[in-house]
């Protein structure tokens, strides 16, 4: 078996806990530590060797989904990870995928799965894996309904229609409805969840694509390795540029009359808004999630998060309240998907907030803002051992770095420096400069940046060594 892991999106529906350079499949939402994009790794592990993996991504998202990638899957294929320069939507996604199966292979089941979703029941999901096997050995394309146990708006829905021998052929999509309309649903044995995890043969898929999405076909026929050789990433970047944003949803699976459902009890949820991680978490005697540093008094049915700050509540009920290091929510429960819009406001005010949490991961380490006005910024900087900087320089700000822990390898200008704990360096502006990390600990350091404009794009880059 192959599988194709769809871990793109940015999660907005969860800000602020979730950002765009941040987004909710590298979180840890579940009832463990790892994050969703790495259970679901485990997840797959007894069904598809690593080998048989394909993890399709974004760009902005490398670093951080191939540092989890590796803490869950030993000796995953570097050309396994398919970068998306820019989001099309979830069909050029899993056709990128599907196009990367050996032809030889091609009669294999291929199964498609999001990275962002929590399935509390991983044994019941082999199962239903394994016994919708036999549909795609038949040219079936298999989608998985999960049973509903509420009306729900934020999910499409499956009709069933005739039975088959394991499942049923797919009568209808409906989709995202109304309260009224999602009470008919859910009450109706003939109707479940759209959970968007498909299984066919990677032959059904290409030539499903090719018959209901023939332009996007055509489009992404480039990427088909050739002679055992990926694409460049220049010829990524021209396919996806020209390609439509479409869901497989409305490119393939509502156009196809090779479509069955599977119906299945696994404890999903696609964790789309706060209120759906109170709903699939596990509460305390008065209904409330709390988790971090909170302390309630007469609070009832509500979630409350807190990432540093204590976080307090007296007598109030179905609210949301999550606290991160720059941002507050107060949101009702019953309103929680309105969170996007609320996100939708930030972009169109290019706040900051949206994107980035204050500590920020980058390929060598991280930077955590500690202050910051329209004339200087204050950040913490930890630089992996045998890690480094680009260089680089700037035009409208000077840096100030001291050392705080572990020992700095600095490039000024033409000059070599080594620094130690305590010791500092002044970057004017225009120097070329480096910081890197030769030693065997991690580097820590107090940057200062002063000046008229510190936007990233003062960032002149003279190497691509660390991308940062």
């Amino acid at each position: 078996m192959y599988a194709i892991l769809l871990a793109g999106g940015s999660g907005t529906r969860l800000w602020p806990y979730s950002r765009t350079m941040s987004p909710k499949q590298f979180l840890a939402l579940g009832a463990t530590h790892e994050s969703l994009f790495q259970e679901t790794c485990q997840r797959l592990t007894p069904l598809v060797p690593s080998e048989n993996l394909w993890v399709v991504g974004s760009q902005s998202h490398e670093h951080e989904l191939r540092l989890q990638l590796a803490q869950v899957v030993s000796g995953f294929p570097d050309d396994h990870v398919l970068l998306e320069p820019v989001g099309r939507n979830t069909a050029p996604a899993v056709l990128w995928g599907a196009l990367q199966i050996p032809e030889d292979q091609q009669n294999e089941p291929l199964l498609v799965v999001s990275a962002d979703h929590l399935i509390g029941n991983p044994e019941g999901f082999v199962e239903a894996v394994h016994s919708a096997v036999p549909l795609t050995e038949e040219g079936w394309l298999v989608t998985f309904g999960i049973r509903p146990d509420r009306p729900e708006t934020g999910y499409g829905y499956i009709q069933s229609g005739a039975p088959l021998p394991v499942g049923f052929r797919v009568s209808r999509f409906v989709e995202k409805p109304d309260v009224e309309t999602a009470q008919q649903l859910a009450a109706s044995p003939e109707h479940t969840w759209n959970a968007g995890i498909f299984l066919a043969n990677a032959a059904t898929f290409l030539q499903e694509f090719r018959q209901h999405a023939p332009n996007l076909f055509q489009t992404f026929e480039p990427l088909r390795p050739c002679a055992g050789k990926p694409p460049t990433p220049e010829a990524v970047e021209q396919v996806f540029e020209s390609a439509a944003s479409i869901s497989i949803d409305y490119a393939v699976m509502e156009k196809s009359q090779h479509i069955a459902v599977v119906p299945v009890d696994i404890a999903w949820s696609d964790l789309g808004s706060w209120e759906s991680l109170h709903q699939v978490s596990e509460k305390d005697t008065n209904g409330n999630v709390l988790r971090g540093n909170v302390i309630c008094r007469d609070t009832r049915n509500s979630l409350i998060i807190s990432t540093k700050k204590l976080v307090t509540s007296i007598g109030v009920e179905n609210l949301v309240i999550v606290e991160t290091e720059d941002a507050l929510l107060v949101c009702d429960l019953r309103r929680t998907q309105e969170v996007k819009q609320l996100v939708e406001t930030l972009k169109e005010e290019d706040r900051h907030e949206y994107r980035f949490h204050t500590r920020i991961l980058r390929p060598w380490g991280s930077a955590t803002t500690v202050l910051e006005n329209s004339s200087f910024r204050i950040q913490l900087l930890e630089v992996g051992p045998g890690a480094s900087l680009s260089l680089q320089r700037h035009r409208h700000r000077s840096e100030h770095w001291v050392i705080t822990q572990g020992t700095a390898d600095v490039q000024r200008g033409d000059e070599m420096l080594l620094l130690s704990e305590s010791e500092s360096v002044y970057i004017p502006k225009g120097v070329l400069h480096r910081l890197g990390n030769s030693g065997r600990i991690p580097l820590e350091v107090i940057e200062v940046q002063q000046g008229g404009y510190l936007g990233d794009d003062d960032i002149e880059r003279f190497d691509n060594a660390s991308h940062a």
